[in-house]
């Protein structure tokens, strides 16, 4: 569910914090990877998104336990 009063990032943000290029970003929002919310041209992206967006694409070596 929508939380009003969550932070949203832009997609330059959300860039800068993962040190990845915009272009990257935009691709992982259009292939649906990343859910973003478009007002006109530009997107925000909730913090909540992003935590989920991260844990979805975490790398787990074989034999790895979450203790």
């Amino acid at each position: 569910m929508l939380q009003v009063d969550e932070r949203y990032a832009t997609l330059p943000e959300v860039a800068e914090r993962l040190k990845v290029s915009r272009r990257t970003v935009y691709r992982w929002i259009k292939n649906g990877d990343l859910s973003a919310y478009q007002f006109g041209r530009e997107y925000r992206i909730t913090e909540s998104a992003l935590k989920e967006f991260l844990e979805a694409h975490r790398f787990r070596a074989s034999g790895d336990d979450d203790a």
